[in-house]
């Protein structure tokens, strides 16, 4: 291992647990507090040849570890309302008028898994508010073939929503 490299495992490895027990401190789920350490631990290593040892390493790395929580925090959030705020969206082209808002991301959640694997892949990332052009080229295909598969996709979920397809 190179000098750099053992010294930031050594330190790592000094207070794992306590960044580890900060992130815990924000999420309740545990595989959510598990992504969240190995995002921090992916941040801190982004940063360590930054590190200048003005702070003790401690405070350096526990710095980022609540900027990385609350970015990841944040970022969910986001996610969360506009998955609510799509399923909200299909919810008003439905006739049943009485389903709370709940039911309605659940519902969509069944419709997304019943598309076909790369129409789901889509919808995924257009929740994710990926670009129709970084959708290219992660799946591969043209943008202005992603962009009719969105719209198809999304009439499939609205047909399956309104028809009780689910």
């Amino acid at each position: 291992m190179k000098n750099g490299e053992q010294i930031f495992t050594n330190l790592i490895e000094e207070n794992k647990d306590r960044i580890f027990r900060i992130c815990c401190y924000y999420l309740a789920d545990e595989e959510d507090r598990k992504d969240l350490y190995q995002e921090t631990l992916l941040n801190i290593w982004k940063g360590f040849k930054s590190f200048k040892g003005e702070a003790s390493f401690s405070t350096w790395a526990f710095r980022i570890t609540v900027n990385t929580a609350l970015a990841f925090i944040s970022k969910r959030k986001r996610i969360q309302e506009k998955t609510m705020n799509y399923a909200k969206q299909l919810e008003q082209n439905k006739s049943k008028a009485n389903t709370d808002s709940m039911e309605a991301v659940n519902l969509l959640h069944q419709a997304i898994s019943r598309l076909p694997l790369l129409d789901m892949i889509i919808i995924s990332l257009v929740l994710e508010e990926t670009t129709s052009g970084d959708i290219a080229a992660i799946t591969g295909l043209t943008e202005s073939n992603v962009r009719v598969r969105i719209h198809r996709a999304k009439e499939k979920l609205m047909k399956m929503m309104e028809g009780g397809e689910l």
